[in-house]
């Protein structure tokens, strides 16, 4: 009314300040002062009131909200430094449907050395609870297991004690709530890895040859019957009487991949694990700064990590384009990926390996999204920003044959980049550069192979002419 706005300026002047644009409120302050003075109010009483305006547009409401919010942040606050991990157990579980809130919360928990550990049928519950310092996933979050059948696992453990083992898992609960596609979600994602000795692949294998004995075993007992299982040594002798065919576990990644599948995140690992510090280097900053960092219009980032999703599309020309999502350690977001950048990267968009976008986010969108013009694989860019190899080995923990393998790894990496050794002992350090025969290739895989052979964080890659370490777990 005093500048003379009509409902839709008002209605940009009101999202201007709720979206604290301050461009938008810049554009406002001059039309609102020569509004109000056109219509013969004081002009400097109408350009405080803006200034009061654009106050609160940087964040404000009125006192009794303040309070309630002061004693939040309070409590809060003291629940998270005295007993953190019974905070974030119950944040997470606030959050149980959000894997990219979850996600946060569990890279949180580890800045408090609180590890997340995935679910088991002996200390789960439907939510996340803490189980000594740490915190147990919940079973809640575990797709095709329902709360019905959470209820029945926790009230059969409780009643009649933890269970010993899968057999002895299935001759106790209850079919009609706890189904075959309940348990082979829970064999997926390492719920019975703390019971039992046989891997998740031969648990699966077997499931129809257990599940069908379990409930043998049930309805002989509901009849008053024995058997000779009844007079045996427990679960390992029930495995030998039912023949079950054991096999190798699955690698490292179809584990993980079955626990995104079901969980929406990894649990035990993260297949970028071992490339973090490689992508700390590489990219701008992680995607969870992405969502957050401030400003206005388009920028320019390099981000990276692996194509979590992807839906290709046609546009109304014909061409080929995709939506995808991106996702590191610390987040996800989405990337619009048009035809000209999808035409040249088809293939390296279809690999499952870790990728470097570059391109631009538009800070003023919401959600943000990225819309890369360079599409890289991260193994391609340490060949091209590493400039030197150090290998840091600790004389009194190798011995002769540590060494002949050690060897053999780095000439099987054969490249240009020169590799030193940094031999270490309680009286210092030396360098041992390893002469031509020893140039390397410095891919992710070097580094992991090395780090895994000397068990530590041992690799270190110098990119761009600076030393960074090639942290891999």
């Amino acid at each position: 009314i005093i500048a003379g706005y009509s409902l839709g300026q008002a209605d940009m002047l009101r999202r201007a300040m709720g979206k604290k644009k301050v461009s938008g409120m810049d554009r406002h302050r001059e039309v609102f002062r020569e509004g109000a003075k056109k219509n013969g109010f004081d002009e400097k009483k109408a350009v405080d009131l803006f200034e009061l305006m654009a106050k609160f547009a940087a964040y404000g409401f009125n006192k009794s909200h303040a309070v309630a919010y002061g004693v939040i942040a309070y409590q809060t606050a003291f629940l998270k430094y005295y007993y953190p991990a019974c905070f974030y157990a119950a944040l997470l579980s606030t959050e149980l449907n959000n894997t990219e809130k979850v996600t946060n919360y569990i890279a949180d928990c580890k800045n408090y050395d609180i590890e997340v550990l995935p679910p088991d049928v002996n200390e789960s519950l439907w939510h996340f609870n803490v189980v000594e310092k740490n915190i147990r996933f919940g079973m809640g979050a575990v797709k095709n297991v329902g709360e019905n059948a959470v209820n029945e696992i926790v009230r059969e453990r409780e009643e009649n004690g933890p269970f010993t083992g899968f057999i002895d898992f299935c001759e106790r609960v209850n079919y009609r709530l706890v189904n075959k596609r309940v348990m082979e979600s829970l064999i997926k994602v390492g719920a019975f890895d703390t019971i039992e000795k046989m891997s998740r692949r031969t648990l699966l294998e077997n499931l129809e040859l257990v599940a069908s004995h379990g409930q043998k075993r049930q309805e002989e007992k509901e009849l008053g019957q024995t058997s000779l299982f009844d007079m045996g040594g427990g679960n390992e002798d029930e495995a030998n009487q039912l023949k079950l065919d054991e096999v190798a576990e699955f690698d490292e990644r179809e584990k993980l991949n079955f626990e995104y599948q079901l969980m929406g995140i990894y649990v035990s690992g993260h297949p970028l694990g071992r490339y973090q510090e490689l992508l700390d280097q590489m990219t701008s900053m992680p995607i969870s700064k992405l969502h957050e960092i401030p400003g206005e219009g388009k920028r320019d980032f390099v981000t990276g990590g692996l194509i979590a999703e992807r839906k290709n599309i046609l546009t109304k020309r014909g061409d080929k384009m995709c939506f995808a999502t991106i996702e590191d350690l610390t987040g996800k977001m989405e990337c619009i990926v048009f035809p000209r950048v999808f035409e040249e990267n088809q293939e390296i968009l279809a690999s499952t390996e870790p990728l470097i976008l570059t391109g631009q986010v538009n800070l003023s969108e919401e959600p943000r999204k990225f819309f890369p013009t360079k599409i890289q694989l991260l193994s391609d860019q340490t060949e091209q920003r590493v400039t030197g190899v150090r290998i840091n080995v600790k004389i009194d923990r190798v011995n002769d044959r540590v060494l002949e393998k050690l060897r053999q790894i780095v000439l099987s990496y054969r490249g240009t980049v020169p590799t030193h050794l940094i031999l270490e002992n309680e009286l210092g350090k030396a360098r041992l550069p390893l002469g031509e025969n020893f140039l390397v290739n410095p891919t992710p895989q070097l580094a992991a192979k090395v780090n895994e052979l000397l068990n530590s964080n041992s690799v270190q890659y110098i990119v761009d002419g600076r030393i960074k370490q090639a942290q891999v777990q």
